[in-house]
């Protein structure tokens, strides 16, 4: 027993950093370098690298897409053209007409319109249409038997929606027939035609 008492076990725990002398910045960075740094420059070099050797792939690929484009598809291309400039020309052709047909009126449809509304015993001597930037301005000049088909005919004009501003402007007995002028006026975006 007596052995026991020369053993000492001697433990020195220091649980706490030293106050007085504290880690510097470059230690701790150099530190921390040393151990998680070395595998995150080790990541990046890979990284470099597969991408590096990524970009000769990429660019062998696009070398073999040109020459395929330049062998197979360029003289398909290019024989279609003169069918492409046709096409552009047709186009061309079809929008001015459309064009025209939406900034010129219907004037078919206003004799038409106006026809359908004239009574048989009524004639035109002349009949006048003048286009201005939102309508058509309408001067009909006829002659009538009797005072009934000139109302019929004028009734029937402003029933009409298509005209609008009817109105009885002269009339006149010229040999036991009836002679008027009538004034209307009519839209021009009504007129217009679409292809």
């Amino acid at each position: 027993m007596p052995a026991k008492k020369n053993l000492r076990i001697l433990i020195r725990l220091d649980l706490l950093k030293p106050q007085s002398n504290p880690e510097k910045i470059p230690t701790i960075l150099l530190r921390w370098l040393l151990s998680t740094g070395r595998y995150i420059l080790i990541l990046v070099e890979a990284v470099v690298l597969i991408a590096f050797v990524f970009r000769f792939k990429l660019d062998a690929d696009i070398a073999e897409i040109k020459e395929e484009i330049e062998v197979n598809q360029l003289p398909y291309i290019k024989n279609l053209q003169p069918f492409e400039i046709l096409i552009r020309q047709t186009q061309l052709k079809l929008s001015s007409i459309n064009g025209f047909l939406q900034s010129n009126p219907d004037y078919a449809l206003i004799l038409k319109k106006i026809a359908d509304q004239m009574p048989v015993s009524v004639s035109l001597r002349s009949l006048s249409l003048e286009k201005s930037l939102d309508k058509i301005s309408i001067q009909i000049n006829g002659q009538a038997q009797n005072n009934n088909d000139l109302a019929a005919f004028q009734a029937n004009l402003k029933q009409d929606s298509f005209f609008s501003g009817v109105s009885l402007s002269s009339v006149g007995l010229e040999e036991g027939v009836i002679r008027f002028t009538i004034k209307a006026n009519a839209s021009v975006a009504g007129g217009g035609q679409n292809l």
